[in-house]
């Protein structure tokens, strides 16, 4: 009896052994896993920096691209793809200054109290403007979807290098499909980022055509603004001619020398220019009540008067006009961006529902390769390909459910490819049509500039001295000072439609000129 206790409890003893050797073993084996060499990089992608250019490539790498490199190259991509200047880049320096000063409303208005240029507007729009700061915003935005681009795949990788590789003998030895499985190809995760790229350069391009619009309105709002204060002083100067010669006439009638409808009729004129002078200080508060608007300041903000500047008078060559739209236009960018979106998508699609190009008798999925001897689960390599799961099931039931998206895809494809000839195509016509206005408006400026002026106020003198000599008659006289007028109003407006005709032609092509 006590043989077989003794026996008995050796043989327990040799177990114990045994079973805490087999443990101090296992727990040795996890304490001493280390991931694969190519984790290196992926662990690169958690830190948010770009790694050392020495050990950006380890060992069994295969060249690709490390997630925290692809963030660094995003994060310094510019507002625009490509190496396109953008519609319009204000001096540094004054940039500089300007926009440190109008980051608050008091600021700004301070910018503007005691006048103001071209220039300034610009930038103040640039700075303030909400339509801008929300297209801006729009961009961040679509920067932020890289991260299911990197860091998604980066953490199903790290979970597939950390756990589902180690063989801990507890709960289901199979773990979901890999990434590579679903993933086939090779070019699969640039391509999702390309995917990215284009949309970010679709809203780059739509924060570009906002800067774009919001300064051809600041410019044109400027010029017509320019116009009304030059059309107020010139009505201004007029009506004062037309009260002195009303006093005269009511002299002139009263000692006998002329007729009751000459005094009436200037009359009549004082008081229209009256009016006029009321409606162009009306129209002045309005369009400065727009530049408030554009530039994002309270209604009770007081702006100075504008600074008087010349309108640059060179016409550009139209012929040069129509391949620069085409190029620069930030619509025609867009279509484009979206169509490259949208190619990228279909080929991302195809290449995620349709058959590999292997038969799948040689993947090696992301497990340990302990399923061999008494302890195998499963088969590590396939050894034999099924149409069917049995009862006459397909293997893959839901494949194919995605052909009609992908050919609506395709046809929607074709459309947006059909949309970009037609933009083109209203490129052209709108940059002619532009260049069409900028060119009158330059002839007539000069005609009246130097010709028209001129031959009216040569017309008032001699009417204004055979007035008083008697040889003119006073319809005459009013005549001559209404026409004074109207070709000084004519002449200011000329001026500014050069300004105006000059920004609605830099907003066709999409370029400063």
């Amino acid at each position: 009896m006590k043989t077989i206790f003794g026996t008995v409890l050796l043989m327990l003893l040799f177990m114990v052994g045994g079973c805490a050797g087999g443990y101090s073993k296992m727990a040795s084996e996890v304490d001493a896993y280390r991931p694969p060499p190519y984790f290196k990089s992926l662990s690169d992608a958690a830190k948010f920096s770009e790694p050392d250019p020495a050990k950006r490539y380890p060992a069994g790498h295969q060249g690709r691209m490390p997630a925290a490199e692809m963030r660094e190259e995003w994060r310094h991509a510019p507002s625009t793809a490509g190496a396109v200047p953008p519609f319009y880049r204000p001096e540094p320096d004054r940039f500089r200054k300007l926009s440190a000063a109008a980051v608050s409303d008091a600021g700004a208005a301070e910018t503007l109290r005691d006048g103001y240029t071209l220039e300034t507007l610009e930038i103040l729009t640039l700075v303030r403007n909400p339509g801008i700061d929300a297209a801006r915003r729009r961009v961040a935005a679509e920067r932020t979807a890289f991260s299911q681009v990197a860091d998604l795949g980066a953490v199903l990788e790290q979970y597939t290098a950390f756990t589902e590789g180690l063989m801990t003998g507890v709960g289901p030895m199979k773990g979901k499909d890999s990434v590579r499985m679903k993933f086939p190809f090779p070019g699969v995760t640039a391509l999702k980022g390309e995917v990215v790229r284009q949309s970010v350069t679709a809203a780059a391009e739509s924060l570009e055509t906002t800067r774009r619009d919001a300064l051809s309105r600041v410019r044109k709002t400027y010029w017509n603004l320019l116009y009304v204060r030059k059309a107020r002083n010139i009505t201004s100067e007029t009506l004062a001619l037309f009260q002195r010669l009303e006093s005269v006439a009511q002299t002139r009638y009263k000692a006998g020398n002329t007729s009751f409808q000459d005094v009436i009729k200037v009359t009549i004129e004082s008081r229209i220019l009256e009016e006029d002078l009321v409606t162009l200080t009306e129209r002045t508060r309005n369009l400065e009540s727009k530049l408030l608007d554009i530039l994002d300041l309270p209604p009770e903000t007081i702006i100075g008067p504008p600074a008087d500047q010349a309108p640059n008078r060179n016409l550009p060559a139209l012929d040069r006009l129509y391949p620069l739209a085409r190029e620069r236009r930030q619509e025609l960018r867009r279509l484009r961006a979206r169509i490259g979106k949208m190619e990228r998508m279909l080929e991302l699609a195809e290449t995620m529902i349709l058959p590999p190009y292997s038969l799948g008798l040689s993947y090696y999925d992301d497990e340990a390769v302990l399923q061999v001897g008494s302890a195998a689960v499963k088969p590590t390599f396939s050894d034999r390909t099924t149409a069917a799961v049995g009862a006459g099931l397909p293997k893959s039931p839901w494949f194919g459910t995605n052909d009609a998206w992908l050919a609506g895809t395709r046809r929607s494809l074709a459309a947006l490819r059909a949309d970009l000839r037609e933009a083109a195509a209203a490129t052209d016509s709108r940059v002619r049509n532009a260049w069409f206005a900028l060119d009158r408006a330059i002839r007539e400026e000069a005609l009246y500039r130097e010709t028209v002026v001129d031959l009216s106020k040569s017309a008032l003198d001699v009417s204004t001295r055979g007035y008083e000599s008697g040889t003119v008659s006073f319809a005459d006289v009013i005549g001559s000072y209404t026409n004074w007028l109207t070709v000084g109003l004519a002449l200011a407006r000329k001026v500014s439609d050069v300004g105006v005709a000059r920004a609605e032609l830099a907003q066709a092509v999409g370029a400063s000129l």
